[in-house]
């Protein structure tokens, strides 16, 4: 929008110079040149009305977003926050006991709280443009090795020896144990998650996938979108769109192919 506005100023200031330029040297025109004058202003003006009805309606736009994220927030805290009151008050009258089982599940809460917090500090830095990444050179097979033996669920990998690549190791991590906790989540007991890799030209691609479930066709096309969980999803809906965030930050792609009751495969690609 900047630049349309500072394009609209400059053509103003060029015909006016060159208006002026023609009446100097060519008195006797000086009905066309009005003429020419009064249309200028006339396109100059529809400019100007164009570029501020695109600004008011980016605006509104933007306005409506933020509303809708508050909304969105205040839903998703108001969750475990009743929960842990609800505890915490009954502990106080008596209704349960103070013993390690109720302690233990508030402790549980409070760490969901503080994982939706993070979340959601992840998600505002990133949509800001303020998400920080401390790259550096990694092996991403280790990398995904390493990640797929810290979940308890058996996952099936299949990667090179060595994928040297420049990521933040921590970032692509987190997006990592996203994709493969959905896929395990998707899975029934005795199905099959597999992660692989491989260099494809200029791109490094990492592709999970499961034969779980599946996502219905309705719901593919806002899979990423902020606080959007499917019928059988006990998360936050933030995981998705996170790791998204963290992949467009490293200059990569990621998408995703279902069938419903035949699997999904997410597909993440990231430059060399």
């Amino acid at each position: 929008m900047g630049c349309a506005f500072a394009a609209l100023i400059v053509a103003s200031a060029i015909g006016s110079s060159a208006l002026v330029s023609w009446l100097l040297h060519a008195p006797q025109r000086a009905l066309p040149i009005a003429f020419t004058g009064i249309g200028i202003v006339i396109a100059i003006i529809a400019g100007f009305t164009i570029v501020i009805t695109r600004v008011g309606r980016a605006f509104r736009e933007q306005n409506r977003l933020r509303r809708q994220l508050m909304a969105d927030v205040a839903h998703e805290l108001r969750t475990p926050l009743a929960i842990l009151q609800g505890r915490v008050e009954g502990m106080l009258d008596g209704v349960y006991e103070r013993d390690d089982e109720r302690l233990g599940e508030l402790l549980d809460e409070t760490r969901h709280l503080s994982r939706l917090v993070d979340d959601l500090r992840t998600l505002a830095n990133a949509e800001a443009g303020a998400l920080e990444l401390r790259k550096e050179s990694v092996d991403l097979a280790h990398l995904i090795r390493d990640t797929a033996s810290s979940l308890t669920a058996p996952i099936v990998v299949n990667v090179p020896a060595e994928l040297p690549i420049v990521i933040d190791p921590m970032r692509i991590r987190e997006v990592l144990l996203n994709l493969l906790s959905n896929a395990l989540r998707a899975t029934s007991p005795g199905g099959r998650v597999a992660i692989d890799a491989t260099y494809d030209g200029a791109s490094v691609v990492i592709r999970v996938s499961d034969n779980g479930s599946g996502i219905p066709a309705d719901q593919l096309s806002s899979i990423f979108v902020r606080f959007r969980k499917g019928r059988d999803s006990t998360g936050s809906g933030l995981g998705l769109a996170i790791a998204r965030k963290l992949v467009v930050a490293h200059d990569g792609d990621i998408r995703i192919e279902s069938v419903e009751g035949k699997g999904t495969t997410v597909t993440v690609s990231l430059p060399r």
